[in-house]
């Protein structure tokens, strides 16, 4: 065995067949194993910074993304992606392609290098967006791979893997046969005792409710949290970032009551929340736009129970190195319904769509109509839902879903252009369902190329793509007239017929969109081009939008 083949071996047990990246020197001989291996399968992208977004798409399905790059232009074509990854908790094993190990002891100063003697330049750049990063030798390979894989697993964030382009062929079989890898342990002893205490405060409580954030689902406690809510009868909200983590219906109705992000929630929450004398907090993460600004201080912290993988805090108590898993599954174990359930109504109420209406009237796009015809006629259960950050994600954030859907977004890194490439590797992840990608034509831009993959490989993706001549969150945010937030008029259809996608539609007003109904929602590879206004913004868009030029301006 080789280290090559030993490398393939290791990613097939982590339950990822398709790789993605860019070719380049210093990989091409590790690319070999991998297309030689008749269970994987090579998916090469336009650029590399693409690949990463959708090897963060593939992982978002399956747990885990494989990205192999080149040593410098390569890998930092990806760094941008890599650290929304880091951000996110999305686990991606970033292999990198580096020059032969001589090269490296001597520090010659070859192509794609400073040419500055100084090896370890690159990887110094991915100590910060990565859990754990390493250099293979002839020495160390055994120990380096298992560390740093089994952080990865561990943290839930990526991981970089430099491997000498000579050390693919070396010889391993004397040294090893196989790895496994195993997530680090936790803190196991404190589990009862904590676990009884927070029963204990809920079964003292009147008013309980349940906030669940977007790391429930990245540290893989869906169904344990969706057995807890079962069992307690609990109403149940979530953050921005944690949207549809639970569903939103089916076995959630009519507990789910919407959205609690300070002064972003859904209409009436803040009064709720404030009024419940015990919130079990839940995989939550604490940034300005997921908790509406920091706006949402008014809550006596008393009153909060945080369950997080980097700690548990009970009222003011806080514990560490605690497996939020094990915690969870005790809790699901043990927790009882309330006798007195607290709000016996939801303040979800179902959208009754007017067809009639539509059909009639010749009105243009608006986004305060559009989103909530889309999440009542287009998206269905069991869709994979891709919201860009700007118009997209805050027009989808706040309406009712249907269940089993997975909601992607990049809200706290967001970096425009993500949610194409992301949405590639969500459907290579997971062909069987269908894959809906809402992306801002100023987003669409940055990634655009990458289309030719959804066309190569003749995906079950629908791009719908807002058409509004510019970059419109950074309109609502400041200088709606300014030149730098247009952006130059492409043809979408036509260019999307020059890389393959035949099937296209331009639609302007409402009753056209109806009348399409029928094509739009079958399944295949297909672009529909949506016209709005550019000074037309979603309301929660445009309520965000003032708060952010208010911070920006503040001295």
């Amino acid at each position: 065995m080789k280290l090559g083949n030993l490398m393939v071996d290791i990613i097939k047990r982590l339950n990822a067949y398709d790789i993605f990246g860019v070719p380049g020197d210093y990989n091409l001989r590790f690319l070999d194993f991998i297309v030689e291996d008749k269970e994987l399968n090579w998916v090469g992208n336009c650029n590399e910074l693409n690949a990463s977004y959708a090897a963060d798409g593939y992982a978002r399905e399956k747990g885990i993304g494989v990205l192999v790059t080149t040593l410098g232009v390569g890998e930092l074509s990806a760094a941008n992606a890599i650290a929304g990854s880091y951000a996110h908790n999305i686990p991606i094993l970033h292999i990198v392609g580096y020059p032969n190990s001589i090269v490296l002891e001597r520090d010659i100063p070859v192509h794609h290098t400073l040419a500055n003697y100084q090896k370890n330049s690159f990887l110094d750049s991915f100590s910060p967006i990565t859990g754990a990063s390493t250099i293979l030798t002839r020495y160390n390979y055994l120990a380096e791979i298992q560390r740093v894989i089994s952080n990865m697993l561990t943290t839930k964030k990526p991981c970089y893997i430099g491997i000498p382009a000579d050390l693919i062929d070396l010889d391993v079989s004397e040294v090893v046969e196989e790895i496994s890898f195993y997530a680090q342990n936790k803190d196991t002893h404190n589990i009862e005792t904590l676990g009884e205490q927070i029963i204990k405060r809920y079964n003292e409580t009147k008013k309980p409710i349940f906030l669940l954030g977007v790391n429930i689902a990245r540290f893989g406690s869906r169904q344990t949290v969706t057995n807890i809510l079962k069992n307690s009868q609990s109403k149940f909200v979530t953050t921005l970032m944690g949207k549809s983590i639970i569903n939103e219906t089916n076995v959630a109705k009519p507990n789910y009551l919407g959205i609690y992000a300070g002064d972003y929630s859904t209409k009436g929450m803040v009064e709720i929340m404030q009024e419940s004398d015990c919130i079990i907090s839940i995989g939550t993460v604490e940034t300005d736009l997921n908790s509406g600004g920091f706006s949402d201080d008014a809550i006596d912290p008393q009153n909060v129970i945080t369950i997080r993988d980097e700690y548990i805090r009970i009222g003011k108590k806080v514990y560490n190195g605690i497996s939020m898993e094990l915690l969870l599954k005790y809790l699901e174990e043990n927790i009882l319904p309330k006798v007195n359930p607290w709000l016996k109504n939801t303040l979800i109420k179902d959208i009754n769509i007017d067809f009639e209406y539509f059909k009639s009237k010749k009105d243009k796009l608006n986004h305060e109509k559009f989103w909530p015809l889309i999440a009542k006629t287009i998206i269905k259960e069991g869709d994979i839902v891709l919201a860009e950050a700007g118009s997209s994600l805050f027009g989808l954030v706040h309406q009712n879903l249907p269940a089993g859907i997975d909601f992607v977004s990049q809200i706290l890194w967001a970096s425009i252009g993500y949610t194409l490439p992301a949405a590639i590797g969500s459907a290579i992840a997971s062909p069987h369902r269908r894959v809906l990608l809402f992306i801002g034509d100023g987003s669409f831009q940055l990634t655009a190329q990458e289309i030719s993959l959804i066309s190569r490989y003749d995906l079950n993706i629908t791009i719908f793509l807002i058409n509004n001549n510019g970059y419109t969150i950074e309109r609502a945010i400041h200088g709606p007239k300014q030149p730098y937030n247009d952006i130059p008029s492409w043809n979408y259809p036509a260019f999307a017929k020059s890389l393959g996608i035949d099937k296209t539609y331009s639609i302007k007003y409402f009753n056209e969109f109806v009348d399409k109904l029928d094509d739009i929602r079958k399944s295949g590879c297909k672009m529909v081009e949506l016209f709005f206004d550019k000074f037309d913004y979603p309301p929660l868009l445009k309520q965000i939008s003032d708060k952010l030029e208010e911070a920006n301006r503040q001295i």
